[in-house]
Parts: structure tokens; sequence; C-alpha cells
């Protein structure tokens, strides 16, 4: 759904390049004014902000051991092929109708990068594919320290947040097709569904 382009450029191309294109991250962060290292959130403030979301119409949460995250996703979604490549994993889930979806993009990269760099860098790889009428709707950081994205283009509406640690991304993002009004009962699970995703930051 766009943001994950990122991954599926990266994942195509051979590894020595895809360490070039690492560096050149490394590189732009500099130039974007953003910090490495650090988580963006712990784990115990994501556990402590588990009690407040609801999870009716979510399964109990379960462990994804490729995707280093434990999450609780919607009863009944169907989950899509795996995608595994050299420096990512990805796992979506579809909603019964098929114009809703939620997902994690798991990377484990060779140089630490903020995830402010990451969704910089995830945005320019996005302009550069030309996807028609392409545009970022919004921009903002939560009261747990996650940045958040929202944006669209003719196929796709779709927001989600990014969390780092050291060299370990994750993109978690939720959204639907443009070519129809979004189902709202849909859209409130895939929202409550991005908020359960825990991945393992440590501390």
């Amino acid at each position: 759904m766009g943001i994950s382009s990122l991954f599926r450029f990266a994942g195509r191309v051979p590894l020595r390049i895809g360490l070039r294109v690492v560096c050149l991250l490394a590189i732009g962060s500099a130039a974007v004014g953003c910090q490495t290292g650090g988580p963006t959130v712990s784990n115990s403030a994501l556990l402590a902000h588990l009690p407040g979301i609801n999870f009716t119409g979510l399964a109990p949460m379960r462990a994804i051991e490729p995707l280093k995250v434990s999450c609780s996703v919607p009863v009944g979604w169907k989950p899509l092929k795996f995608d595994r490549h050299v420096l990512y994993s990805h796992q979506q889930w579809k909603s019964p109708s098929g114009y809703t979806g939620a997902g994690v993009v798991y990377a484990h990269l060779p140089i630490p990068l903020s995830a402010n760099t990451l969704l910089w860098f995830a945005k320019l790889e996005y302009a550069k594919r030309g996807v028609k009428n392409s545009k970022l709707v919004g921009e903002w950081t939560d009261a747990l320290g996650r940045p958040w994205f929202e944006g669209q283009n003719d196929r796709f509406h779709v927001r989600g947040y990014a969390v780092v640690n050291g060299g370990d991304a994750w993109i978690v993002y939720f959204g639907y097709k443009s070519n129809r009004p979004p189902d709202p009962a849909e859209l409130s699970l895939a929202a409550r569904c991005v908020e359960t995703v825990v991945p393992r930051t440590g501390h």
C-alpha cells in the first residue's frame, strides 16, 4: 500500500546494492536532522497502552515470530501470503470485503535509522514511483512517541506509524481501497488492530 514500497524496492535488488541504499539512508538522516539509535517507544509503554484499547472483534494477542511483534488481528480477516525478502518481512490481513487491510513490515537494517528517517525515505521512494495523484495528507507524533503518516493515491488511502530500535525497524499500517467509500466498521477494526502491535524493542 505504498509505504512498504521502500522494502519491496530493497528486496528486489542485490544485497550489495541494498547496503548502498542503507548507507545513503544514514547520510540522509544527517541531512534531515534525525537521531538514530535508541527505541522510538519502549515495550513497557506499548504494553501499558493495551488496556485502553477496545478489543471487540479482535482475536487474542499472539506473537508473530518472523515479524518480532505481538498483536491482535481482526477476527475473520484473511492473512495474505507472507512476504520474506533479504531486508524485510511483511504480513498483511485483508477484511472479508477485500477493501480494507492492515499490516506490519519488519526490517533488520545494517545501519540504525530513526523512525522519522525511515518514513522520510519511504516517502521519497514512493514519490519516485510516480503513483498517480499521490499526496501526503498528514504527519504527527502521538503521545507514545510514534511518528505517524497518512497518505493517499488513486488506489489506496493508508495510515500508519514507524517504530525503530537500533537496526530493527517496523512500519505498522492500515488502509482501504480508494475506489469505494470506506466501511466504518472495518476501518475501526483495522485502526484498533494496529494499536495492539507491540514490536520487540526491549526496555
